[in-house]
Order: structure tokens, then sequence, then C-alpha cells
């Protein structure tokens, strides 16, 4: 039963991932999915079957569509989520770490030379994700240039979310990172 049920969670959050990354229409909500998600980690760890196409073994999704892919050279990898202080402790091991909350958006790498951005990428799989350096002057908070000379790498999450406003209308409102308050 153990077996089964993991290969039917496996296929299922497998389409739901295709939805959600490749097609931007979730098919359930994060509560959802989290939820089967734990329950098939849950299922792995009691029976020691991991299925290789695993969402508990891959970040992200491969990247289907026709934009130039982008090879990282630092995998761009994510936490497991936790809801424990310890395991994040036990996660730094005494090393500086950087945390952010999760925002539902796109995971981007954003590289600076000489003071220009020349490249947005997206986390993809981790290993492989997207060139999108086309699409940021969609994005009103990441500058294209900085002052900062030196090369500059910076991985975090872009996204477009709407406000409701009194006249009951959703309106977009774009965010990104403010680079010049962290280098300032």
């Amino acid at each position: 039963m153990s077996v089964k049920r993991i290969k039917n969670l496996v296929k299922q959050l497998n389409e739901y991932r295709h939805a959600y990354y490749n097609q931007d229409a979730p098919l359930v909500s994060d509560a959802e999915y989290d939820r089967l998600f734990d329950e098939l980690k849950e299922l792995e760890e009691q029976t020691g079957f991991i299925l290789s196409n695993s969402p508990t073994q891959t970040v992200g999704y491969y990247p289907v569509s026709e934009l130039a892919k982008v090879t990282h050279p630092i995998p761009l990898l994510s936490l497991e989520k936790t809801k424990l202080i310890s395991e994040l402790l036990d996660f730094m091991k005494g090393q500086e770490v950087l945390f952010m909350l999760k925002l539902d958006g796109l995971t981007t790498k954003l590289i600076y030379e000489d003071g220009r951005l020349i490249q947005a990428s997206t986390r993809g799989d981790g290993e492989v994700g997207e060139d999108i350096t086309h699409n940021i002057p969609a994005f009103l908070n990441v500058p294209l240039t900085i002052p900062h000379k030196e090369r500059l790498v910076i991985t975090g999450a872009l996204g477009i979310w709407f406000l409701l406003i009194s006249s009951r209308r959703l309106m977009p409102s774009s965010f990104g990172i403010r680079i010049s308050e962290m280098i300032t």
C-alpha cells in the first residue's frame, strides 16, 4: 500500500509542479501541495522507497520554454521548509548565513559587472535556469545600473503581486530587491 501511495503522490505532485512552474496555472493551493509533499516525504522516510523523479529529490522544475538556458556554476538550491529554529541552527553549523522569508515569486539570479546588470536568470531546476534579462525592466525596483563596480551576484525572489484597492479592482504591483540599500 505505501509504495503504491508513494507512486501516486509522485505522479500527482509532479503534475502540480508542471502546472505551477511551466504553465503558470496552479492546480491546488500551496497549503494542499505542502500537505501532500509532507505526506510523501514521511512515507519515503518510513519505507526507504524514493523514486528518482520524486519532488523531494529536486528543486523547482526543469524549464521547458524557448528561452536561452543558463547553467549555474554554483547551484541555486532551496532549503527544505522547516518550522523549527533548531533545524535552522543545525543547518548553519557556525557559518554566517542569510535567511530570507520564502515569498511566492520567481527565484532569480542577478549578475552585475562594472555596475551594469549583465544577466538575470531563473533558478530552473537549480543547475540550469533560463535567461530572463529582457524581462527585468518589468520589475520596477530592480536597477539596471548600480554604483558598485565589482562583480556582484544576487539571488532572491522577484514577483508581481496584486493589491486590492478601494474600487475593488486588482491592480498589479511590482516589487524587487533594493540593491542600493544593500550596497551603501
